[in-house]
């Protein structure tokens, strides 16, 4: 997992949260594993107020195997698949005002989504009760 990583897609079931300027719209940049995995540190960029500033999180492993992590309230993060091209996180925030928001974000090493990829992606949100029409691509910004 660890290494030089770019967000591909974006997917959620309240898409206003990863729209431009929306708080969950993450620009994965480099993702580090320490102790074992036990610590994942994620470091990204948001855009919020058209300001563009660099965060860095620190996911810590719980017994489930998912990982916890407080940015825009809390948020239980996992990867559910990765190749050494592409690493699919399913993750679940919980906001100030307590509203739960379901994503999938897809990092890769700077390439588009194949077709079968893209498939596999709807597939995968649909499942998480995200429509496809709330993947977002963002390789392009």
């Amino acid at each position: 997992l660890e290494g030089k990583w770019v967000t591909t897609a974006i997917a959620a079931d309240n898409v206003d949260k990863i729209e431009r300027g929306g708080p969950l719209r993450l620009y994965i940049r480099n993702i580090t594993c320490t102790e074992a995995c036990s610590k994942m540190e994620v470091t990204f960029y948001v855009n919020e107020n058209n300001q563009c500033s660099q965060t860095k999180i620190t996911g810590y492993r719980q017994e489930d195997g998912n990982y916890r992590a407080q940015f825009e309230g809390d948020n239980v993060f996992k990867p559910v698949a990765a190749t050494e091209d592409i690493i699919v996180f399913a993750s679940e925030n919980v906001d100030r005002a307590g509203r739960t928001t379901n994503l999938v974000l897809v990092a890769g090493k700077g390439q588009p989504l194949t077709p079968e990829q893209h498939e596999k992606l709807e597939a995968y949100a649909k499942e998480h009760n995200i429509p496809p029409e709330n993947i977002r691509d963002l390789l392009a910004t």
